[in-house]
């Protein structure tokens, strides 16, 4: 991957960098740490330099092992493509749910990524998407039998369990004269409707239905 390849040189190069250097003054060893980002504080590279007995180059090494395993990817909701939504669902009834999101970071989802409600089991595979692309998620819901605001709380984890990106709420209120579940069955039965135009007007908001402006019969003819 481009950014791991970026990393590997960055890396590289300080350690080639250090690797000529020849001190034993701590406070040096320490300044010349820091040099190599600039939220690096006093604290980090003491830690770092102490763990490798004082050894720049190790030190660095370790620093750059220890980034690159605790970098998180990253998640942003852009859309709610729910067919019906903004309708109410009846009591004890399942529905879904459909998301746009993106990965808006600068390193892919790992494989094993998944989806979760914070409150139950059931996961949710998704792909390993890279920085940038977008994906739809699906998921499958069972309303409460009490009426009432139905809230649940959904994330993204790592195949170990590490939560990361935006956490997605989904608000929907159960009533006895909900249609949600009725809209998405009568769905079922009409052509499946693409939901291109609206992934496009999330993506782009300078896009425009390319059949707006085209002339009516009417006026072709007078």
């Amino acid at each position: 991957m481009e950014e791991n390849r970026n990393m590997d040189d960055i890396e590289q190069n300080f350690l080639t960098q250090f690797s000529s250097m020849v001190t034993t003054d701590k406070d040096d060893l320490i300044k010349q740490f820091q040099s190599i980002g600039e939220n690096l504080n006093y604290s980090t590279a003491t830690f770092f330099l102490d763990m490798s007995n004082w050894n720049l180059q190790a030190a660095v090494g370790c620093y750059f092992d220890f980034m690159a395993f605790s970098r998180l990817p990253s998640m942003k909701f852009l859309n709610d493509l729910t067919v019906g939504k903004d309708e109410k669902v009846t009591p004890n009834t399942p529905f879904k749910q459909t998301w746009l999101l993106q990965n808006n970071g600068d390193i892919s989802w790992p494989d094993g990524t998944y989806l979760k409600n914070e409150t139950e089991e059931k996961k949710y595979s998704m792909p390993s998407l890279p920085p940038n692309d977008t994906t739809i998620a699906t998921i499958e819901q069972l309303s409460p039998e009490l009426v009432g605001p139905f809230i649940t709380r959904w994330c993204l984890y790592t195949s170990n369990g590490t939560q990361f990106g935006e956490t997605i709420t989904s608000s929907i209120d159960v009533c006895q004269s909900g249609t949600l579940a009725i809209t998405q069955q009568m769905s079922q039965l009409q052509p499946m409707a693409c939901p291109d135009d609206e992934i496009l007007e999330t993506l782009s908001p300078m896009h425009q239905n390319p059949l707006q402006g085209t002339l009516e019969d009417t006026d072709m003819w007078g």
